[in-house]
């Protein structure tokens, strides 16, 4: 019996009462999406500058892509690394130095005359940019109340989605009128500005339990752990098959389709609207359902989007819109879904769901570069739809995670109540 009494009064730290989801956001969440924003500038940009980049530097698009390789592997593999060795850092203060390092790195890319000066210079972006939206994420969801926290996760990732919707078409635009050293010295500058809103505006949060990697691994070894980072790796994999190398699709064509900043808007668009509706989705539904069901749309885009942006002035846009929103759609329900399998370690999980999607990143771009080397721009799509289709089978035959589940709470509330304490949290 006094153990019963104990286990009712334990306190449920993160839970309280149902909320209303209408209830507002912490305006700390917003200057987090602003540190997405440029992080998300630093890492994509690129992709639309390489057409001016290959008429600078007389290297191909195959070659240049590589910038983009070795940006998200470089993140793919410091993230975790770094991760352990500034466990112990307070957050805020690990997101402004994680923004002016990249700020940094954006400087010297602006300053490179060269191929090689350019790559390191991406290297040290990277290192940067390699745990920043995993930091950020992490700050939204501990400074929000549990019936908005997947709303919140997904405002904050919509500075990603808003740095392809104005990031990238702003730099193919700007780079035809001032040159992209002039774009990279641009992103630097929005860098060092979002540095200092976060450390004006975002409150202190203390660091998570300090794990050793080898906790860390053991946390994301995790049989349905590793098939939603395995759907993450994959989905990433196929949108940067096909995303960086979207310019020679546009030079392959006979002309009369919307040129290439208008189709980088439309995907932008779409990869905004994607996370708005991504978030509000995971806290109805669960995430698991509308994972699945927009990885599936996402395939099948894939297929469309090839022809519709080589020969269609409207279907292009079109195809680019409904893909960004598909495909962006994926991040919150992924992290959401995350949390839910592990609470107590979701920070870890965070950020190991970073280094998978830049892991992907790289390796689409590699794969991307291959196809368009030895089998040419038009089978770029299927290529990326096979392992499109491949994601949506390995999170469609994932199971929920095995815990209670109670109906009148909103998803992302559920992820706070401790195994065994549902009929005890009603009865209180």
């Amino acid at each position: 019996m006094n153990a019963h009494r104990a286990a009712t009064r334990r306190p449920l730290r993160l839970v309280s009462a149902p909320a209303s989801r209408r209830a507002p956001l912490p305006s700390s969440v917003y200057v987090l999406a602003l540190a997405t924003l440029a992080v998300g500038t630093s890492g994509h940009a690129v992709a639309g500058l390489l057409p001016w980049m290959s008429a600078d530097l007389s290297l191909d698009l195959a070659t240049l892509g590589q910038l983009v390789t070795l940006f998200a592997i470089t993140c793919a593999l410091a993230g975790p690394v770094l991760a352990v060795a500034t466990g112990r850092w307070e957050r805020r203060t690990l997101l402004v130095t994680s923004l002016l390092v990249a700020a940094l790195g954006n400087a010297a890319a602006a300053l490179a005359s060269g191929f090689g000066v350019l790559a390191a210079a991406r290297v040290l972006t990277a290192l940067g940019a390699a745990s920043a939206t995993a930091v950020a994420v992490g700050m939204a969801a501990q400074s929000t109340p549990a019936p908005r926290r997947a709303t919140a996760m997904a405002v904050t990732l919509t500075g990603v989605a808003a740095a392809v919707l104005v990031g990238v078409p702003s730099a193919a635009a700007a780079a035809r009128v001032i040159g992209y050293h002039a774009v990279l010295a641009s992103v630097a500058t929005l860098c060092a500005v979002a540095a200092t809103a976060v450390a004006v505006a975002a409150p202190p949060v203390p660091a998570p339990p300090v794990l050793s990697l080898r906790e860390r691994v053991a946390a994301a070894g995790q049989r349905r752990v590793l098939a939603v980072l395995g759907g993450g790796l994959l989905s990433w994999t196929a949108t940067f098959i096909v995303y960086p190398y979207l310019a020679a699709l546009v030079d392959r064509r006979p002309g009369g389709g919307a040129p290439l900043v208008v189709l980088l808007a439309a995907y932008g668009v779409g990869a905004v609207l994607g996370n708005a509706v991504a978030g509000r989705a995971a806290d109805r539904f669960g995430p698991r359902a509308p994972l699945v069901a927009t990885t599936a749309v996402t395939a099948v885009m894939l297929l469309w989007v090839i022809p519709a942006t080589v020969d269609a002035s409207v279907g292009g846009p079109v195809a680019m819109l409904v893909w960004g929103m598909a495909g962006w759609s994926a991040n919150p329900a992924l992290n959401a879904w995350l949390a839910q399998l592990d609470e107590d370690r979701s920070a870890v999980l965070f950020a190991v769901a970073g280094s998978a999607i830049y892991l992907g990143m790289g390796l689409g771009t590699l794969v991307g570069g291959g196809v368009l080397v030895w089998a040419g721009a038009d089978l770029l799509g299927p290529v990326a739809a096979g392992f499109t289709l491949a994601a949506c089978l390995l999170l469609a035959v994932t199971g929920p995670p095995a815990r209670p589940w109670r109906e009148d709470l909103l998803p992302s509330q559920q992820l706070l109540v401790p195994e065994g304490a549902l009929l005890r949290w009603r009865l209180r």
